[in-house]
């Protein structure tokens, strides 16, 4: 944080910083977080969170395929939340990665 402070477009801290947010996340989230999830697939909060644990534990096409879910079945304050945890975590994983090149096709196919 501190080096983002100096330099807020440090591209690698920039990086960092999500990544270690995110594992907070998926930490906090625990394994329970797919079961729940799957138990109420209607909770857009509940599937961000398996979604975090997913990526956490290295299932990066899991969590993405997770949100395109929450992306396809919902629509309005609820689908607009899951697009942008959804392009936060595509972030996480970087545009070098070809599963965030075939997961951002899928999300604009979703959305139009």
């Amino acid at each position: 944080q501190a080096i983002l402070d100096a330099e807020p477009d440090h591209p690698e801290a920039g990086l960092a910083l999500r990544q270690v947010q995110l594992f907070r996340r998926a930490e906090e989230a625990g394994p329970d977080a797919l079961a729940l999830a799957d138990a109420a697939p209607d909770d857009v909060a509940a599937q961000t969170r398996a979604a975090d644990f997913l990526l956490g534990t290295g299932n990066v096409e899991a969590a993405f395929d997770r949100l395109l879910d929450v992306v396809r079945r919902t629509a309005g304050e609820d689908r607009d939340s899951a697009r942008k945890h959804l392009v936060e975590l595509f972030a996480v994983v970087g545009d070098d990665d070809p599963r965030v090149g075939t997961a951002r096709r899928q999300l604009t196919a979703a959305l139009f």
